[in-house]
């Protein structure tokens, strides 16, 4: 339900599903090759992904935009403070701030899995390596979809990366589901989530 590719296709838009290293199906070597590189490597294959596409004349080079839930969500948040190459953003059930998101979440210890370092050494990866931290170099359009009850992204995560963007001057809409939990049960919110990330794309992608 994250991001919608069967309705943004039929939007007219070109979506991009990207398999990048730490995903599934390629075996192990692959899955493990984001571990400690969260948004290194993976987010290269991603943009790489991009620029292939607009190589082959399939999409605007200047009308592209990010989305994604959970880790999608951080990787969402996580590129636009890394590269100005998106004209919007759209992450969902974010994780913003590793840190935060080591003491509230109800899957612990998959940081220190995927981050392999000590969530308390201030100049380690937790700091280097959470979006909320570089927020002030963000220059994209973000819209922040959030569940209230998300006890895996708990709420704070989508708050903490708002205000920081807000106060990099940077636009910034945050949309707080209620009774939602990590993905939204209720069709109301299903269809105003889908209407919200339509609207966006077309004021941003134009």
């Amino acid at each position: 339900m994250f991001s919608h590719p069967l309705l943004l296709a039929q939007e007219g838009y070109a979506v991009l599903l990207p398999n990048p290293r730490g995903s599934v199906g390629r075996g192990q070597e692959f899955a493990r090759a984001n571990l400690g590189d969260m948004g290194g490597g993976d987010l290269r294959d991603i943009l790489a992904g991009v620029d292939a596409l607009v190589r082959d004349g399939i999409v605007d080079g200047d009308r592209v935009a990010i989305t994604g839930g959970s880790y999608g969500g951080f990787m969402a948040s996580w590129a636009v403070t890394q590269t100005d190459r998106f004209a919007a953003s759209i992450p969902v059930a974010v994780v913003t701030n590793w840190l935060s998101f080591h003491n509230t979440t109800n899957i612990g210890q998959f940081d220190r899995l995927f981050l392999q370092a000590d969530p308390y050494d201030a100049d380690g990866e937790y700091t280097k390596r959470s979006p909320v931290y570089h927020a002030h170099k963000c220059r994209t359009p973000t819209l922040i979809l959030h569940g209230e009850d998300d006890l895996c992204t708990p709420l704070p995560q989508a708050t903490e990366f708002y205000n920081a963007l807000v106060e990099a001057g940077c636009e910034t809409e945050l949309v707080v589901y209620p009774r939602e939990g990590h993905g939204w049960l209720e069709r109301d919110h299903q269809i105003d989530t889908w209407n919200r990330m339509r609207d966006w794309l077309a004021k941003h992608l134009g």
